[in-house]
């Protein structure tokens, strides 16, 4: 797989360009062409309410600058149709303050907010409903990647789920949302009885296309009667699902011909949770935006495209300008960092966190029931205590930090901005720590290095004093009033270390070469190995490998060493014979151990939580965030 990230240093996005122009979606006018689209947050309370938190992460979007927010997956249906975890609830009259209180915050800022109905259909499981039932479906049996057959639909109870969407788009247009969006993409119910791969009634509600797509439309007319002319309507769905028996992309853009006079626009993705890595692209940005342009070319309202734009700004500049879409969605990449819009329109790209679509954020929290996290950026979900831990401090400090790994720069960045002043050091003679090791293979190069890249960019824009080329325990720490310690990992091994010849660059000599470990960083360092032409072997001692990473990214690095012919061996004995890379788990670094206190002197990021880059950028901020 060519991995073709494009530099965003090359992204101009310039103010008075079509992306930053006001847009129409029906009678609703925005700011400007981005939209944030929906990200299953789980910020809700357990059981569905709009809480603090939610409405925190929301309000920083919107005064990051998006012109329209879509929220999460709002349940319609919460003992049969919720998705698994904390979703929003709208399924009675009581939750209309929470979410007047969410929509009155985006208002405040500027931005418009449309609520997204829901219902999962078969994409759930009988563990997550009400009374512990299967979930339901236009056809029965056909199981999801939830894994719990769902039961058919009975045709007396299909007006009953249409005026569940009915009733959900009342309760909005009660609390004050400016738009009302149906979620008929990924896999979800509406999808379910367009796609003959999950329907195959054969009564009025399935087999012809007409047919199958009758349930989308008769709840479209029917919301379209209930909230008027004037409140602008989306559908969102997937365009193609890309498997044997699935949605066709014809069958898709004639579907979207078909809602073309009855909804003011269409938000465009593809695929379902059966393919996932579709829908939450790991691979270069783009891969969705085809589809999007398909459907503009056959209808007449406003079409939203996604799928990693944010590293495409001026393609879709150019895209927008010459009526391919209008209007450009930013799903994880709002996630990392909320301000993208504000730095992009203010000419400074270079200051974008930018999304690396690890899918930590999907794959790690939200597939497990947990609230979302980012690996780059400490402060999602915690948007009020974030801005508390920024203000200046009452006392100024001298603080060292040692080591110039994503830890260490997170916390020099805070701890400057906070008014102390503060010196980072680092042994090597360029900041970055382990990233330098991830970005050698091809599979996330662009990004991470883009992510050293910011850094660089951050600490040379502030105060922060650095010095590289630096060793720490040559330091006289009583210099300073706070010593943080950021000196990550150490091998265990004595043999070749992965991390240092990814960092190195420097490939053993040997034509066969084998990478012993189990971790994420052995897949790293056996996919280098293969694009450098050696002849690779990956053995693990697990019956896994990539145990420390999530499950999406695991399954993309495996599919890369695949395709690159690397051999990969589970449950193996260390190679007693050959050249041999070592990956497996590291220390706990001990340089200058004999000063730490945990007072003045104290232990940051992997280095004292163990674990991988998200440990690094919480700890480092956090920890900065109490001197």
């Amino acid at each position: 797989m060519t991995i073709t990230t494009p530099d965003p240093a090359g992204v101009r996005a310039p103010q008075d360009g079509p992306l930053f122009q006001p847009g129409r979606i029906g009678k609703m006018t925005l700011r400007n062409r981005f939209v944030q689209a929906p990200i299953f947050t789980q910020f809700a309370s357990t059981f569905g309410e709009v809480d603090e938190r939610l409405i925190e992460y929301h309000r920083a979007r919107a005064h990051g600058g998006v012109g329209l927010i879509i929220i999460e997956n709002t349940s319609i249906d919460w003992e049969l149709g919720r998705t698994v975890g904390h979703p929003i609830r709208i399924d009675h009259d009581r939750f209309r303050a929470g979410l007047s209180d969410l929509v009155e915050a985006v208002h405040n800022e500027g931005a418009k907010i449309a609520v997204q109905l829901h219902h999962t259909g078969r994409q759930n499981s009988q563990g997550n409903t009400e009374r512990n039932e299967p979930p339901i479906a236009p056809t029965a049996g056909i199981t999801s990647a939830f894994g719990t057959p769902p039961r058919a639909i009975e045709e007396h109870e299909i007006p009953g789920l249409i005026d569940r969407y009915v009733q959900g788009a009342r309760r909005a247009v009660a609390a004050g949302f400016d738009a009302v969006e149906l979620h008929g993409a990924h896999g979800y119910l509406l999808g379910q009885f367009l796609s003959p791969f999950t329907n195959h009634r054969t009564d009025d509600w399935g087999g012809t296309l007409e047919n199958r797509a009758r349930f989308a439309l008769e709840v479209v007319k029917a919301v379209r009667a209930e909230i008027g002319p004037d409140v602008p309507l989306l559908y969102r769905l997937s365009a193609e699902e890309p498997y044997e028996g699935g949605l066709s992309l014809d069958d898709g853009l004639a579907f979207c011909e078909m809602l073309d006079p009855l909804v003011d626009a269409l938000d465009v993705s593809a695929g379902n949770y059966d393919t996932a890595a579709t829908l939450l692209p790991m691979i270069a940005p783009g891969s969705l935006v085809g589809y999007a342009k398909a459907v503009k070319r056959r209808v007449s309202v406003p079409v939203i495209g996604v799928g990693r734009l944010t590293w495409l700004l001026d393609d879709m500049h150019k895209a927008v300008g010459d009526g391919e879409l209008d209007f450009v969605a930013l799903g994880r990449a709002q996630l990392a960092d909320p301000e993208t819009v504000a730095k992009t329109r203010r000419g400074e790209p270079d200051r974008v966190r930018r999304c690396l679509a690890v899918n930590e954020c999907i794959s790690r929290w939200m597939f497990n029931g947990k609230r979302t996290q980012c690996v780059i950026n400490p402060a999602l979900g915690q948007e009020r205590r974030a801005a508390e831990a920024r203000r200046p401090v009452a006392v100024r400090r001298r603080v060292l930090i040692v080591g110039a790994g994503p830890s260490g720069c997170e916390a020099a960045l805070l701890a400057a901005a906070r008014g102390h002043d503060v010196e980072l050091v680092d042994r090597a003679d360029r900041i970055g720590g382990q990233l330098r090791a991830w970005s050698a293979p091809g599979a996330f190069r662009a990004e991470i290095e883009n992510l050293v890249a910011f850094y660089e960019g951050e600490l040379d824009r502030s105060d922060v004093t650095l010095r590289l080329g630096t060793a720490g325990d040559s330091l006289d720490l009583d210099a300073w009033d706070s010593v943080l310690l950021a000196t990550g990992t150490i091998p265990t091994h004595d043999g070749l270390d992965a991390v240092t010849m990814l960092t190195e660059r420097r490939a053993p000599a040997a034509d066969d070469v084998t990478v012993f470990g189990e971790t994420e960083t052995a897949m790293f360092a056996a996919l280098w190995l293969a694009e450098q032409g050696k002849h690779t072997t990956l053995l693990s001692p697990k019956d896994a490998v990539g145990v420390d990473t999530n499950d999406m990214e695991r399954e993309h690095l495996t599919g890369l060493l695949t395709e690159h012919g690397v051999t990969i061996g589970l449950g193996a004995a260390p190679p007693e014979t050959g050249t041999v890379v070592w990956a497996t788990p590291r220390v706990p670094s001990k340089v200058l151990s004999a000063a730490v206190d945990d007072d003045r002197a104290q232990t940051i990021g992997t280095r004292f939580r163990g674990g991988r880059l998200y440990e690094a950028t919480q700890s480092g901020f956090w920890t900065a965030a109490r001197i």
